[in-house]
């Protein structure tokens, strides 16, 4: 199943990416990957609350990854990569 669903980062989460270890980066990528399939159901998606707009945050073992989906655009927008405890700051 293939999805036309475009993913775009924030110049925030290519940075905080780029601190972090190769295996950590690649378990985050591929989580990411199978956004892109369906970005709505994923076990480790909730989507926030308090938000406008459709933000969710997928979870990848310590670090929470803070996207929005773009439904017009066929975007996901990656706005925030980070631990647990600063990625809601």
């Amino acid at each position: 199943m293939s999805s036309n669903y475009k993913m775009e980062f924030s110049s925030e989460a290519k940075k905080y990416l780029k601190k972090l270890d190769k295996p950590t980066v690649q378990r985050i990528i591929i989580a990411l990957e199978n956004l892109l399939i369906d970005p709505f159901n994923n076990a480790n998606t909730k989507k926030m609350k308090g938000y406008e707009g459709e933000f969710y945050r997928l979870r990848v073992g310590d670090y929470r990854v803070i996207y929005e989906i773009i439904d017009d655009r066929l975007l996901i927008f990656i706005v925030k990569v980070g631990s647990r405890g600063d990625v809601y700051k």
